[in-house]
């Protein structure tokens, strides 16, 4: 299977020549990212957000000369650093190949389906499948974290970002995320990058998820007249090359049995004690 993303390491992250991030790889000296979850575990503040959006392309120094430091990354074969990729061309790999989701979305005062286009209108006929009566800014939260992963989470998009994606959801909201990612999986979904602070440990020890590296973050700040400051943290990357089994015991562990199937089921349940 051809990789997706490949990273060559040491990658080198600078803002304004005062603050670093060097991302090392415990072994070896490059990563590759095929089919499959890839998940991210390590501390708060480890440097797991900061690591996707240089694989997403929202993050770095994207479009000055190929200057973003030691090491690359390359997605599909083309490398960011290249002579000529700019935040053009960046924009174009992600609305045409990522989904990054939770974002940080304002809804307009329009209809969902003018939410759609102004936020993800990419596709004419999934545009058709949204409402024009409508309106999210209306919406309870619980119903605009639904629409809002109606709109991001795009199936027929080969990558997606999942940075804490559950952290906001009520049960129902979660059981629907995790049919959403199986379904596009059987579509066009090939890779997901995925971190949750609550899941790391059931992860490490799904016997469908393998230890793939580690990365050793170091970052440093550089204040004037300050002496530096150097911390180093590590980020473990486990992966599951066949996920469908994976996402099916979610879907069954977040089942969300709604009010009124409950009421039914209790009933049901009194009248046949009635009855016995």
């Amino acid at each position: 299977m051809r990789s997706l993303f490949e990273v060559k390491f040491p990658l080198v992250v600078k803002w304004d020549d005062k603050f670093t991030i060097t991302f090392n790889l415990q072994k070896g000296n490059a990563l590759e990212f095929k089919g499959g979850v890839y998940f991210l575990h390590g501390d708060n503040g480890s440097g797991k957000t900061t690591f996707l959006n240089l694989l997403a392309l929202t993050a770095g120094d994207v479009g000055k000369g190929g200057k973003t430091g030691a090491g690359s990354v390359a997605y599909n074969g083309e490398a960011y650093n290249r002579p000529g990729f700019n935040h053009i061309r960046a924009a174009e790999l992600r609305e045409r190949y990522f989904c990054i989701f939770p974002q940080k979305v304002f809804f307009l005062p329009v209809s969902t389906r003018d939410n759609y286009i102004i936020l993800n209108g990419s596709d004419r006929n999934r545009e058709e499948s949204f409402s024009l009566k409508e309106y999210p800014d209306l919406l309870s939260g619980g119903q605009q974290q639904k629409v809002l992963m109606d709109i991001i989470l795009d199936e027929k998009k080969p990558v997606w970002f999942l940075d804490e994606p559950l952290s906001n959801l009520d049960a129902e909201r979660r059981h629907y995320f995790w049919v959403m990612l199986e379904k596009a999986y059987k579509i066009n979904l090939r890779t997901a990058f995925f971190i949750d602070h609550w899941m790391g440990k059931e992860i490490k020890n799904d016997r469908h998820f393998c230890f793939y590296n580690t990365l050793q973050v170091v970052t440093e700040n550089r204040q004037k007249d300050n002496v530096p400051e150097i911390e180093s943290r590590y980020i473990e990357i486990y992966e599951n090359n066949v996920p469908l089994e994976f996402f099916a015991r979610q879907i069954e562990e977040h089942l969300f049995l709604k009010p009124d199937a409950a009421k039914e089921m209790i009933n049901g349940v009194l009248c046949k004690g009635l009855t016995t």
